[in-house]
């Protein structure tokens, strides 16, 4: 299955400041009227498809006579010259609620393909025109420059005062270790693993992550504190904007330290999540579907009334909840391969007989079945792991195997730590 984070090979980026001439400027210049350009295409050829954005290939096609009757430039500067245009184009749609229209590209900034680059002599050589090169001092502040500059380039990226180098320092595919899996089921306050090993299950484990959901909430309430009391405009942006940087380092820093000490004690495991990729998008869907049944009833089913207020609640939460960093994180410092599973069923069909699971509540999940009531978090888990190994050519059958039996009860629910959770649950929401 694939993934918008799935690895590709390892990339290390350098950066410095430096200061352009009049060359870089008029080509950085040029770039930003010819994205323009491209974005105007893109437009028009969206509108007549029921705004469907074309894809680079495309617009690189509709763009190609004008480029070739009205620049100099080298050819492959149309690549990322149509790629920059679509990106900006589809950002602005995600930001607005899906609507599309003609904006302008404001900043210099190009990225430039690997093919009209090269070092030379400590300085960056960027092919502007055929058999005419620009060069720019390579202001060696990493430590690691002389180790990555070893290794081809990726990509270039130039604005107005800074360089931005990116290196594929490994080109190799990531192993996947078939025989021992760790299946992940990330939760807003708690992270639950199942290690299966040799056709055993080894190993389940619950990390509590409540100190992010509650500096997420806390930072949230002072937010929302500033947009009443500051009655000043600019102090009131300007205090929002560092409440949001404070909150966004202590959530970085804690899953840094969180993955870093998953992916050193499971070094020579295959680790295995869930494909999220559309859980917001679902998420508005069902608050529509739920809108629309309250609409059919003149807004007098105050069932209704009250899923839609919990379908806020979940999209709020979903909004805060770190998993893709999380992932992204694990991606990045595994030296193994990271798989990626379909999410549908893992919470409602029972990975030991097959069962139906119902919910009586949050964190309870009993099978009809097997008449057993386990923790959902944990089971959950133990379906993705048994998912993985069904990905790597090697199914995994949680009933035939003895090791289920002895690993049986740390999967059960239990009501005195429900209860627990129940109380702080409701001195939450009281503060």
């Amino acid at each position: 299955m694939t993934h918008p984070w799935k690895s590709k090979g390892e990339t290390r980026t350098i950066w410095f400041y430096y200061n352009p001439d009049d060359r870089i400027l008029e080509y950085l210049m040029d770039m930003k009227e010819l994205i323009n350009r491209g974005i105007l295409n893109a437009y028009s050829i969206a509108v007549q498809n029921s705004n469907q954005l074309p894809s680079p290939i495309t617009l690189r096609k509709s763009l190609k006579n004008y480029y070739d009757n009205n620049t100099e430039y080298a050819k492959h500067h149309i690549n990322p010259v149509c790629r920059s245009a679509i990106a900006i184009l589809r950002s602005y749609r995600k930001n607005n609620d899906g609507e599309l229209k003609v904006i302008k590209a404001e900043k210099l900034a190009m990225r430039i393909d690997s093919e009209l680059t090269k070092i030379e002599n400590n300085q960056l050589r960027i092919t502007l025109k055929p058999h005419e090169y620009e060069y720019i001092d390579i202001v060696d502040k990493s430590n690691k420059y002389i180790d990555y500059s070893q290794y081809p380039i990726s990509e270039v990226l130039l604005t107005g005062n800074k360089v931005c180098i990116t290196f594929r320092v490994s080109t190799d595919d990531k192993p996947v270790i078939h025989n021992n899996i760790i299946g992940f089921d990330l939760n807003f306050k708690s992270i639950d693993y199942t290690v299966i090993r040799n056709s055993e299950i080894v190993e389940v484990k619950s990390i509590d992550t409540s100190d992010i959901a509650q500096a997420q909430r806390d930072y949230a309430r002072k937010r929302s504190k500033m947009q009443k009391h500051i009655i000043n405009p600019a102090k009131r942006d300007r205090k929002l904007k560092e409440a949001k940087h404070r909150q966004r380092n202590i959530t970085n820093d804690k899953i840094h330290k969180i993955t870093t000490e998953i992916v050193r004690n499971n070094s020579e495991k295959t680790f295995v999540f869930e494909d999220l990729t559309n859980i917001k998008e679902e998420g508005m869907k069902k608050k529509n579907r739920k809108r629309n049944r309250g609409d059919k009833s003149n807004g007098n089913n105050k069932k209704d009334a009250k899923n839609n207020i919990k379908s806020k609640r979940f999209r709020t939460h979903i909004n805060k909840w770190p998993y893709r960093l999380f992932q992204r994180y694990i991606d990045y410092k595994s030296d193994n391969e990271t798989l990626y599973v379909d999410p549908a069923g893992t919470s409602s069909e029972c990975p030991v007989c097959g069962g139906k699971l119902r919910h009586p509540r949050w964190k309870e999940s009993e099978c009809i079945n097997c008449g057993v009531t386990y923790n959902r978090d944990k089971l959950a888990s133990l379906s993705i792991s048994v998912r993985g190994l069904c990905l790597c050519g090697t199914p995994f059958a949680v009933s035939g195997s003895p090791s289920w039996h002895s690993m049986k009860n740390d999967y059960l629910y239990h009501p005195d730590q429900a209860n627990i959770e129940n109380d702080q649950r409701l001195q939450e929401r009281n503060a």
